[in-house]
């Protein structure tokens, strides 16, 4: 048995099929979420959150959370504590004081529990809400 020794060949991009375009500058580019967390899996935060557009929480905290746009609590993440937020979506659980000034969606797997204000609500079927709950004035 023999064998042969591999060859390589370089191809010049020019001369490839559609090749891809020129690289785009700054202006170009969509704008940036820059003030976003994420709490991974497996991972515990606690304490006091300010000025993050986003919080993805996937893991557990336990926390204040001000001057923040927007929630989402992934399943099986879990937040306790105090969030006063634009949008919040919830998959995960959430257990506390929430307070959204727009929309909150609980989806199938959410769970909400504790004093809620709203401003819009959603709940897909097998959503669960309890405690203290009213419309945002």
């Amino acid at each position: 048995m023999s064998i042969e020794p591999v060859r390589r060949v370089a191809t010049p991009i020019s001369s490839l099929p559609n090749p891809a375009p020129a690289v785009s500058t700054l202006t170009d580019a969509p704008p940036a979420i820059t003030n976003q967390m994420l709490v991974g899996r497996e991972v515990s935060l606690s304490g006091k959150i300010t000025g993050c557009d986003r919080l993805q929480v996937e893991g557990k905290v336990e926390a204040t959370l001000l001057e923040c746009s927007t929630i989402n609590v992934a399943s099986p993440g879990v937040f306790n504590g105090t969030a006063t937020v634009d949008n919040a979506d919830i998959s995960g659980r959430f257990e506390g004081t929430l307070t959204v000034r727009k929309r909150l969606l609980i989806r199938e797997s959410g769970k909400v529990s504790g004093t809620i204000r709203y401003g819009q609500l959603e709940v897909a079927c097998g959503g669960q809400l309890s405690g203290d709950i009213g419309a945002e004035s």
